[in-house]
């Protein structure tokens, strides 16, 4: 560990003197290691104080403040710890670029898992009480790599000089008798106003106010209590028997008290009782009973509990330094200016615990680390990366607008639709779709070699005529001036000059064709984020992972799959509409039988002789 018998920044404890560079170091964070022999140390107090006592108990009973402080720590969680370059001023430049520096990140609070969790206890101790402890126990796991968790002040106990730490369950359990230059123990809290060495947190402030919620849902139990303890009482005239129980001995006053109170405990115990829907008579002299009304056990009260939870709810979201949206939801916000929302509460909230803990940990752990590698301490901290918790509308669409007319950068519209730029094609894969759509207008380019290598098709392949001059007849004819060769005559011998095989060109384009709209729907039902699952199924074939869809589905997901197709259907001199309705429904029975695509298929299609009818281009009537 970078920081074993070491002795970094010490506390911002009024003892020690220190030097300028430690100075501004704790001037910047309210962090302190924990050294024994500290004067300040000596006489401090672990613990809760009683307002963080009374804060961790609201905790656990408002779902309100639990939902905020979790939404902290979760937050806090989600961030990126790296080492950053500082210049003189000690303002963050970027991300460092030496590789051993680089590597410190991944020292505290653990790796993976662990560090999220550690993270989130952080966030969730400074907004609660105001404070927390980072412990690291030399060689503590099994590997004898350092042990890192988050402890908070009741979970640290001192007598003498001695100093113990209880460890979780996640964490061996235990407890951890704290060794002196082994161990690293730090306390981070948000300092007082009034007193910097004590801990604030927008809990203390906002207590009377969970008190208020407390007070009023104890009030609101109270009377759901008593409306289920009775339908009340209902007075009769006297002369009229009242009903006592068999076993209940007194009479007059005591027996009805005893019945009262037999009636409402049987209907809390079991508040499907029937017991709790029948009022408890009583008798009253005749003259009196037009003058006395049913009793009830609840009060006008409850009518005004609704609004006094809402006014304190909303007291409850401006006491905790938080947007109040937030807590009590966006309201009339809309989804363009709900991402504002996330941005100020990042700034107000989640940012300041971020600098917190990365000067805990720089001050704490980094400098005596960089110390050990010969690096200069005061060229980097420990920096966090918000860029997981930014939120902005959906404006991938607009992008791909722009993009498609030159006003936004390829970098920009892979941005805008939340995609990395590594996600941005290669220079290769680029021109390769660039070539497959070229090809689907004008098959003769596959005539080509070096075009054929690029779309991935064999190097000596068949010659594409009777299309670049719009001549040839229709589908299946041969090009103008090719003599028609006896089917009884002998077949030609190939000779090295006329090694050219000719193929359809009707085929290759549909084929090209039908290839691009299987990719179009493969892409909307299987998202990016997943194709990673199956690398090696080409794009037109990814329905198959899918399997069978309806057919009205089918037909959604070749939506604008045929926008290219009437220049090609012009250029091989066929009908556009025949066209395109053939190799739609061609596609559609891919998709609703989920079959991989063969081209054999296509091609005994498309040779079929009612389909070369169809194909034929119309004429005037």
């Amino acid at each position: 560990m970078g920081w074993r018998n070491k002795t970094p920044p010490p506390a911002p404890d009024p003892t020690p003197a220190l030097d300028p560079a430690q100075a501004r170091a704790a001037l910047t964070a309210a962090v302190s290691r924990i050294t024994l022999d500290g004067v300040a140390w000596k006489a401090w107090k672990f613990g809760d104080r009683a307002w963080q006592r009374d804060a961790w108990r609201l905790y656990d009973i408002t779902g309100q403040l639990r939902f905020i402080a979790n939404w902290i720590g979760g937050s806090v969680s989600r961030c990126r710890l790296y080492v950053a370059e500082v210049d003189e001023a000690g303002e963050v430049i970027s991300e460092a670029e030496d590789p051993e520096v680089q590597a410190l990140a991944g020292g505290p609070l653990g790796r993976g898992p662990a560090k999220d969790e550690a993270l989130r206890l952080l966030g969730i101790n400074l907004f609660v009480a105001g404070e927390a402890y980072i412990v690291a126990e030399s060689e503590g796991n099994d590997d004898g790599t350092d042990r890192w968790w988050v402890a908070s002040g009741r979970q640290i106990k001192r007598q003498g000089d001695v100093i113990t730490i209880a460890r979780s369950q996640l964490h061996g359990g235990g407890r951890l008798e704290y060794r002196d230059g082994e161990d690293l123990l730090l306390r981070t809290w948000t300092p007082h106003p009034a007193d910097s060495d004590l801990a604030d947190s927008p809990t203390r402030s906002a207590i009377p106010d969970l008190r208020e919620l407390e007070a009023i849902r104890k009030r609101e139990f109270a009377e759901l209590d008593s409306r289920l303890s009775g339908a009340g009482l209902l007075p009769l005239p006297e002369g009229i028997d009242f009903p006592i129980p068999d076993d209940v001995q007194q009479t007059g006053v005591q027996g009805f008290a005893h019945t009262l109170m037999r009636a409402m405990a049987t209907s809390l115990r079991d508040r499907s009782s029937a017991e709790a829907m029948v009022p408890i008579m009583f008798t009253v002299p005749g003259e009196y009973l037009d003058k006395i009304r049913p009793v009830h056990f609840w009060s006008d009260l409850s009518a005004q509990l609704i609004p006094m939870w809402e006014k304190a709810v909303k007291s409850l979201a401006q006491s905790l330094d938080v947007p109040p949206e937030v807590l009590i939801g966006i309201g009339t916000t809309n989804h363009w200016n709900a991402w504002s929302i996330s941005d100020d509460a990042i700034d107000t909230q989640i940012k300041p615990v971020l600098s917190r803990i990365a000067d805990a940990l720089t001050i704490g752990y980094l400098r005596a680390a960089l110390e050990d590698l010969g690096k200069d301490p005061d060229r980097y901290v420990y920096d966090f990366s918000t860029d997981p918790l930014t939120v902005r509308p959906n404006r991938s669409t607009d992008a791909v607008n722009f993009h498609e007319r030159g006003l936004l950068s390829d970098k920009a519209a892979v941005e805008a639709g939340a995609w990395k730029v590594e996600d941005l094609p290669s220079d290769e894969e680029r021109l390769r779709r660039l070539l497959e759509k070229a090809v689907v207008t004008t098959p003769s380019l596959l005539n080509d070699p070096t075009v054929r290598q690029i779309i991935g098709l064999p190097a000596a392949g068949p010659a594409i005529t009777g299309t670049d001059d719009g001549g040839g007849g229709g589908p299946g004819e041969l090009p103008p001036g090719e003599p028609e060769r006896d089917p009884q005559s002998p077949p030609e011998e190939p000779t090295e000059t006329a090694a050219v095989i000719r193929v359809d060109p009707l085929h290759v384009a549909a084929s090209m064709a039908v290839r691009r709209a299987l990719s179009v729907a493969g892409s909307r039902l299987v998202p990016h984020r997943q194709r990673d699952r199956w690398p090696n199924t080409p794009r037109y074939d990814l329905h198959t992972r899918v399997g069978a869809l309806a057919p009205d589905r089918a037909d959604d997901m070749l939506r604008g799959a045929w926008t290219d197709l009437p220049a090609t259907a012009a250029e091989l001199g066929v009908d556009a509409h025949e066209l395109r309705s053939l190799l739609h429904s061609f596609c559609v029975e891919l998709l609703t039988r989920g079959m991989a695509y063969d081209h054999r298929l296509l091609r005994d299609l498309l040779t079929a002789d009612v389909v070369t009818t169809r194909l034929r281009p119309r004429t005037a009537a």
